[in-house]
């Protein structure tokens, strides 16, 4: 056994013996003797942080049965103040957190299948080196992990707007469209989470250093893309797209965080600006001319993927409505509605949009 492998076993056998404990029976001294199992250099000052039930709350962090690395449960205003606290642990410490959780909740076998997903080979094992909290709600925790082939990979556990996710990620795939995986996975203690690789790329619209020559040089395929992967997105009215595009490696675009589906009817409000208006804005802010000119282009481009895209929707409904038959039940929960209503309302985007 590795001097980590002790280490974590160490660390396992004392957070046994403190859960073992009644929640009321909990002292601030059974805490700061976990906190410093666990690495924290100054167990007193991290307790001693003005969060309101702050004790109470690193009882859930620690907690092996929970998939959370940032509980907030209490007010949303003290929301930044709980991540950053958690963030200024020692990254050793975070990992043998995360990694204690695998187990009780399932997640050590929904990570392998997600690692098979990504690649040939599956893994045997793997082991989390890596854990930090992003600033996005629906993306909790991203984590790496290295697997039984040496290989590091860079992993989201989400725990917002799963369902949706995880409805959306099997379309693209029917209709051409490149996707990354996903595995859902729901815990033994009833929570709902959703795995995913973390998208390599550039984020087309968030990404603040694209410079003109990368636009004129790219800007093609990423319109192209974008306009395929809009025609799905319209199809089943998927509500933000703002942020959402990803150009990847292989000229390929990917969609993000489509957390968002069956806002299907026209008077939906939409977080939406044409990728073909905001690249041109993005290139050519002070001229004009050049501005509507490249826009011009890059509308004609996207009509004519959009177009085409919504002609492979259509041949391809057979399998898109077999798809939506097998997750009913998903749908049904995540949109509150009949099944069948959506499923008609899908059709008709479907079929209107040729």
């Amino acid at each position: 056994m590795s001097p980590v492998q002790k280490d974590f076993a160490g660390y396992e056998r004392a957070l046994r013996r403190y859960f073992r404990i009644s929640a009321a029976g909990r002292k601030t001294k059974d805490r700061e003797k976990i906190l410093k199992v666990l690495g924290v250099g100054n167990p007193q000052e991290f307790l001693g942080m003005h969060i309101p039930l702050w004790e109470a709350k690193i009882d859930e962090l620690l907690n092996p049965t929970s998939t959370d690395m940032l509980p907030i449960s209490i007010s949303h205003s003290y929301v930044n103040w709980v991540r950053g606290a958690i963030r200024m642990m020692p990254d050793s410490a975070r990992v043998k957190i995360f990694t204690s959780k695998l187990k009780a909740t399932g997640l050590k076998k929904a990570i392998l299948t997600l690692l098979s997903r990504m690649g040939r080979n599956a893994p045997r094992d793997f082991e989390v080196v890596h854990v930090e909290l992003v600033e996005k709600v629906h993306k909790d925790t991203l984590f790496t992990v290295k697997d039984s082939s040496g290989r590091k990979h860079r992993i989201y556990l989400s725990r917002f707007g799963c369902v949706g996710e995880y409805i959306y990620s099997g379309l693209p795939g029917l209709v051409g469209l490149p996707a990354l995986p996903v595995v859902y996975h729901q815990t033994p203690q009833g929570e709902e989470v959703l795995l995913k690789p973390k998208e390599e790329g550039i984020n087309i619209y968030l990404d603040d250093e694209s410079p003109v020559s990368r636009i004129l040089k790219d800007g093609d395929w990423w319109v192209e893309g974008s306009a395929r992967h809009d025609a799905l997105g319209d199809c089943l009215g998927t509500a933000l797209r703002y942020g959402h595009y990803v150009a990847g490696p292989g000229k390929q675009v990917v969609m993000i965080d489509n957390i968002e589906l069956f806002h299907l009817d026209e008077a939906d409000v939409r977080i939406f600006e044409p990728i073909c208006e905001f690249l041109p804005k993005k290139a050519y802010p002070e001229d004009g001319a050049k501005r509507t000119a490249l826009q011009n282009r890059m509308q004609k481009a996207y009509d004519l993927a959009y177009r085409d895209q919504m002609n492979i929707i259509a041949g391809e409904w057979g399998q898109i409505e077999r798809y939506l038959v097998e997750m009913r039940r998903h749908v049904r929960t995540y949109s509150g509605e009949v099944f069948e209503t959506v499923l008609a309302n899908v059709r008709a985007r479907v079929f209107a949009k040729r």
